[in-house]
Protein backbone atom coordinates (compact mmCIF):
# COMPACT_ATOMS: atom_id res chain seq x y z
CA UNK A 1 0.00 0.00 0.00
CA UNK A 2 1.14 3.52 -0.77
CA UNK A 3 2.31 5.76 2.03
CA UNK A 4 0.03 8.81 2.25
CA UNK A 5 1.79 12.05 1.31
CA UNK A 6 -1.20 14.34 1.70
CA UNK A 7 -3.67 15.15 4.46
CA UNK A 8 -6.62 13.27 2.94
CA UNK A 9 -6.53 9.88 1.23
CA UNK A 10 -9.15 8.25 -0.97
CA UNK A 11 -8.57 4.66 -2.07
CA UNK A 12 -10.55 3.55 -5.11
CA UNK A 13 -11.11 -0.12 -5.94
CA UNK A 14 -12.47 -0.72 -9.43
CA UNK A 15 -12.16 -2.92 -12.48
CA UNK A 16 -12.00 -1.78 -16.09
CA UNK A 17 -14.59 -4.38 -17.13
CA UNK A 18 -17.02 -3.27 -14.41
CA UNK A 19 -19.77 -1.37 -16.28
CA UNK A 20 -20.61 0.87 -13.30
CA UNK A 21 -17.00 1.72 -12.42
CA UNK A 22 -16.41 4.28 -15.17
CA UNK A 23 -19.56 6.16 -14.20
CA UNK A 24 -18.62 6.10 -10.52
CA UNK A 25 -15.09 7.29 -11.26
CA UNK A 26 -16.35 10.19 -13.39
CA UNK A 27 -18.83 11.27 -10.70
CA UNK A 28 -16.17 11.11 -8.00
CA UNK A 29 -13.80 13.21 -10.12
CA UNK A 30 -16.50 15.86 -10.59
CA UNK A 31 -17.14 15.90 -6.85
CA UNK A 32 -13.43 16.20 -6.13
CA UNK A 33 -13.18 19.24 -8.42
CA UNK A 34 -15.77 20.96 -6.20
CA UNK A 35 -14.08 19.96 -2.94
CA UNK A 36 -12.34 22.99 -1.37
CA UNK A 37 -9.39 20.88 -0.12
CA UNK A 38 -8.90 18.98 -3.40
CA UNK A 39 -5.20 19.82 -3.60
CA UNK A 40 -4.66 18.02 -0.29
CA UNK A 41 -6.34 14.79 -1.43
CA UNK A 42 -4.23 11.79 -2.41
CA UNK A 43 -6.15 9.37 -4.65
CA UNK A 44 -4.85 5.79 -4.72
CA UNK A 45 -5.98 3.52 -7.55
CA UNK A 46 -6.46 -0.01 -6.21
CA UNK A 47 -6.85 -3.21 -8.19
CA UNK A 48 -9.83 -5.53 -8.19
CA UNK A 49 -10.61 -8.18 -10.80
CA UNK A 50 -14.18 -9.29 -11.35
CA UNK A 51 -13.01 -12.13 -13.59
CA UNK A 52 -9.69 -13.42 -12.26
CA UNK A 53 -8.38 -16.29 -14.41
CA UNK A 54 -11.39 -15.94 -16.73
CA UNK A 55 -10.83 -16.07 -20.49
CA UNK A 56 -12.11 -13.00 -22.41
CA UNK A 57 -15.68 -13.18 -23.67
CA UNK A 58 -18.21 -10.67 -25.07
CA UNK A 59 -19.68 -8.45 -22.35
CA UNK A 60 -23.25 -9.16 -23.44
CA UNK A 61 -22.72 -12.91 -23.06
CA UNK A 62 -21.11 -12.39 -19.65
CA UNK A 63 -24.03 -10.27 -18.43
CA UNK A 64 -26.60 -12.78 -19.62
CA UNK A 65 -24.71 -15.58 -17.87
CA UNK A 66 -24.21 -13.64 -14.62
CA UNK A 67 -27.75 -12.24 -14.43
CA UNK A 68 -29.45 -15.42 -15.50
CA UNK A 69 -31.60 -14.20 -18.38
CA UNK A 70 -31.45 -11.93 -21.45
CA UNK A 71 -34.16 -9.53 -20.21
CA UNK A 72 -32.25 -8.68 -17.04
CA UNK A 73 -29.09 -8.13 -19.07
CA UNK A 74 -30.89 -5.84 -21.51
CA UNK A 75 -32.38 -3.83 -18.64
CA UNK A 76 -29.00 -3.43 -16.99
CA UNK A 77 -27.29 -2.38 -20.22
CA UNK A 78 -30.03 0.14 -20.99
CA UNK A 79 -29.79 1.62 -17.50
CA UNK A 80 -26.01 1.88 -17.57
CA UNK A 81 -26.03 3.42 -21.05
CA UNK A 82 -28.56 6.04 -19.93
CA UNK A 83 -26.60 7.02 -16.84
CA UNK A 84 -23.35 6.94 -18.77
CA UNK A 85 -24.72 9.27 -21.41
CA UNK A 86 -25.81 11.71 -18.69
CA UNK A 87 -22.18 11.80 -17.52
CA UNK A 88 -20.79 12.16 -21.04
CA UNK A 89 -19.71 8.50 -21.36
CA UNK A 90 -20.35 6.33 -24.41
CA UNK A 91 -21.15 2.67 -23.67
CA UNK A 92 -20.95 0.27 -26.64
CA UNK A 93 -21.94 -3.08 -25.15
CA UNK A 94 -21.86 -4.76 -28.56
CA UNK A 95 -18.06 -4.43 -28.68
CA UNK A 96 -17.18 -4.52 -24.97
CA UNK A 97 -15.37 -7.56 -23.57
CA UNK A 98 -15.25 -9.16 -20.12
CA UNK A 99 -12.30 -11.06 -18.64
CA UNK A 100 -9.21 -11.06 -16.45
CA UNK A 101 -7.74 -7.54 -16.33
CA UNK A 102 -4.51 -8.39 -14.47
CA UNK A 103 -2.24 -6.82 -17.10
CA UNK A 104 -4.28 -3.61 -17.15
CA UNK A 105 -4.09 -3.26 -13.37
CA UNK A 106 -0.36 -3.96 -13.28
CA UNK A 107 0.18 -1.42 -16.07
CA UNK A 108 -1.55 1.26 -13.97
CA UNK A 109 0.59 0.35 -10.96
CA UNK A 110 3.75 0.71 -13.04
CA UNK A 111 3.03 4.42 -13.65
CA UNK A 112 4.40 6.73 -10.95
CA UNK A 113 3.33 10.14 -12.26
CA UNK A 114 -0.18 10.80 -10.91
CA UNK A 115 -1.28 12.88 -13.91
CA UNK A 116 -0.20 10.20 -16.38
CA UNK A 117 -1.76 7.50 -14.22
CA UNK A 118 -5.09 9.36 -14.25
CA UNK A 119 -4.93 9.69 -18.05
CA UNK A 120 -4.17 5.97 -18.37
CA UNK A 121 -7.10 4.96 -16.17
CA UNK A 122 -9.45 7.12 -18.25
CA UNK A 123 -8.00 5.71 -21.48
CA UNK A 124 -8.47 2.11 -20.32
CA UNK A 125 -12.14 2.77 -19.61
CA UNK A 126 -12.78 4.78 -22.77
CA UNK A 127 -10.88 2.60 -25.22
CA UNK A 128 -12.44 -0.64 -23.96
CA UNK A 129 -15.96 0.71 -23.35
CA UNK A 130 -16.43 3.09 -26.26
CA UNK A 131 -14.04 1.73 -28.89
CA UNK A 132 -13.92 -2.02 -28.28
CA UNK A 133 -10.17 -2.14 -27.63
CA UNK A 134 -8.82 -5.22 -25.87
CA UNK A 135 -7.62 -5.08 -22.28
CA UNK A 136 -6.40 -8.67 -22.54
CA UNK A 137 -3.74 -8.31 -25.24
CA UNK A 138 -0.45 -6.64 -24.33
CA UNK A 139 0.00 -5.07 -27.74
CA UNK A 140 -3.41 -3.43 -27.37
CA UNK A 141 -2.62 -2.32 -23.81
CA UNK A 142 0.71 -0.86 -24.94
CA UNK A 143 -1.04 1.16 -27.64
CA UNK A 144 -3.54 2.50 -25.10
CA UNK A 145 -0.74 3.30 -22.65
CA UNK A 146 1.38 5.13 -25.23
CA UNK A 147 -1.67 7.13 -26.29
CA UNK A 148 -2.02 8.23 -22.67
CA UNK A 149 1.61 9.29 -22.48
CA UNK A 150 2.95 6.35 -20.48
CA UNK A 151 6.73 6.04 -20.92
CA UNK A 152 8.22 2.87 -22.40
CA UNK A 153 10.06 2.20 -19.13
CA UNK A 154 6.78 1.90 -17.23
CA UNK A 155 5.35 -0.48 -19.81
CA UNK A 156 8.44 -2.70 -19.63
CA UNK A 157 8.25 -2.65 -15.84
CA UNK A 158 4.61 -3.74 -15.90
CA UNK A 159 5.39 -6.87 -17.90
CA UNK A 160 8.46 -7.84 -15.88
CA UNK A 161 7.72 -6.92 -12.26
CA UNK A 162 6.69 -9.65 -9.86
CA UNK A 163 6.30 -7.04 -7.11
CA UNK A 164 3.55 -5.17 -8.96
CA UNK A 165 1.51 -8.35 -9.34
CA UNK A 166 1.94 -9.00 -5.64
CA UNK A 167 0.64 -5.47 -4.97
CA UNK A 168 -2.37 -6.17 -7.19
CA UNK A 169 -3.18 -9.33 -5.25
CA UNK A 170 -2.74 -7.46 -1.95
CA UNK A 171 -5.28 -4.87 -3.11
CA UNK A 172 -7.75 -7.63 -3.92
CA UNK A 173 -7.20 -9.34 -0.58
CA UNK A 174 -7.81 -6.10 1.30
CA UNK A 175 -11.01 -5.41 -0.68
CA UNK A 176 -12.25 -8.91 0.09
CA UNK A 177 -11.82 -8.19 3.80
CA UNK A 178 -14.04 -5.12 3.41
CA UNK A 179 -16.78 -7.38 2.11
CA UNK A 180 -17.94 -5.17 -0.73
CA UNK A 181 -17.89 -5.27 -4.51
CA UNK A 182 -16.69 -2.54 -6.85
CA UNK A 183 -16.69 0.35 -7.38
CA UNK A 184 -15.57 1.02 -3.81
CA UNK A 185 -14.26 4.31 -2.39
CA UNK A 186 -12.62 4.37 1.05
CA UNK A 187 -12.06 7.76 2.68
CA UNK A 188 -9.06 8.12 5.01
CA UNK A 189 -9.43 4.42 5.83
CA UNK A 190 -12.44 5.37 7.99
CA UNK A 191 -15.62 4.94 5.96
CA UNK A 192 -16.64 3.88 2.49
CA UNK A 193 -19.00 4.62 -0.35
CA UNK A 194 -19.75 1.81 -2.79
CA UNK A 195 -21.59 1.75 -6.07
CA UNK A 196 -22.10 4.45 -8.70
CA UNK A 197 -23.45 7.02 -6.27
CA UNK A 198 -24.55 10.49 -7.41
CA UNK A 199 -21.93 13.22 -7.51
CA UNK A 200 -23.57 14.82 -4.46
CA UNK A 201 -23.01 11.66 -2.41
CA UNK A 202 -19.29 11.70 -3.21
CA UNK A 203 -19.06 15.38 -2.31
CA UNK A 204 -20.84 14.68 0.98
CA UNK A 205 -18.32 11.91 1.68
CA UNK A 206 -15.40 14.23 0.95
CA UNK A 207 -16.86 16.88 3.24
CA UNK A 208 -17.45 14.30 5.95
CA UNK A 209 -13.80 13.29 5.65
CA UNK A 210 -12.84 16.94 6.10
CA UNK A 211 -15.13 17.39 9.11
CA UNK A 212 -13.89 14.24 10.83
CA UNK A 213 -10.29 15.44 10.61
CA UNK A 214 -11.24 18.89 11.86
CA UNK A 215 -13.05 17.37 14.84
CA UNK A 216 -10.34 14.89 15.73
CA UNK A 217 -7.23 14.20 13.67
CA UNK A 218 -6.80 10.88 15.48
CA UNK A 219 -10.24 9.52 14.59
CA UNK A 220 -10.02 6.09 12.98
CA UNK A 221 -13.63 5.03 12.56
CA UNK A 222 -16.81 6.51 11.15
CA UNK A 223 -20.16 5.46 9.80
CA UNK A 224 -20.22 3.37 6.64
CA UNK A 225 -22.50 4.60 3.86
CA UNK A 226 -23.31 3.35 0.42
CA UNK A 227 -25.12 0.65 -1.55
CA UNK A 228 -23.93 -2.76 -2.75
CA UNK A 229 -21.11 -2.67 -5.26
CA UNK A 230 -21.52 -3.53 -8.91
CA UNK A 231 -21.55 -7.27 -9.46
CA UNK A 232 -21.84 -8.78 -12.87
Amino acid sequence: MQTPSKKYVVDIWSDYVCPWCWIATRRFEKALENFPEKDDVQVNIRAYRLAANHAPEPMIAALKRKLGNPDSAETMMSTISKYGQADGLDYRFDTMMFGDTADAHVLVKAVEDTTVKKRLVEALYEQSTSHGKSLFDRASLEAIAKGAGVPDESIKLAWSSVELRVEMEADEHFAAQLGSGVPLFVFNNEFSVSGAQPETAFLEALNHMLESIEVDDSASTAQVCGIDGCKI
